[in-house]
């Protein structure tokens, strides 16, 4: 895979599960409930927008769709206290993306999928991350820098 590039200890760090979901900053927790709702749900986009509007962000319904299709993570299901590795890699790519790291974002994906969806999920993960500061979402730094 790519991934060479990026240290194996950083991408184990970017991917591992958060204990408890209820100290994830408040527009993670945001994505994360509706990349949750998505899943869950029979009809995928409706119930993602629906989550994404309660924050002010239905906007970011149709690019989370076109990820999460593309990708297909693995999600837990709504009520989970705990993230799953491929949430935690999906928040982060999301969030490398929104501070420049688009490389290192591509790299986590390439853990999530193989590599032609990784490479198509780009896109709706650039489209994403670009529309969440339009709706006051800044998803934080993964890397701890400004």
């Amino acid at each position: 895979m790519a991934t060479h590039g990026l240290p194996s200890r950083i991408i184990a760090h970017l991917m591992t599960p958060w204990p408890d979901i209820g100290a994830l900053p408040p527009a993670e927790a945001l994505l994360l409930d509706a990349m949750r709702g998505w899943g869950a749900a029979r009809t995928p986009l409706p119930a993602a927008a629906l989550i994404l509007a309660a924050g002010g962000a239905e906007a970011l319904a149709v690019p989370l769709d076109a990820l999460l299709r593309t990708v297909r993570p693995l999600l837990n299901c709504p009520l989970c206290p705990r993230s799953a590795g491929d949430e935690s890699a999906v928040l982060a790519a999301v969030a490398l993306a929104q501070h420049g790291q688009r490389s290192c974002a591509l790299a986590l994906l390439l853990r999530v999928a193989p590599p032609l969806p990784a490479y198509n999920a780009m896109g709706a993960v650039l489209a994403l991350a670009g529309g969440m500061p339009a709706v006051g979402l800044m998803l934080a730094n993964p890397f701890g820098r400004a």
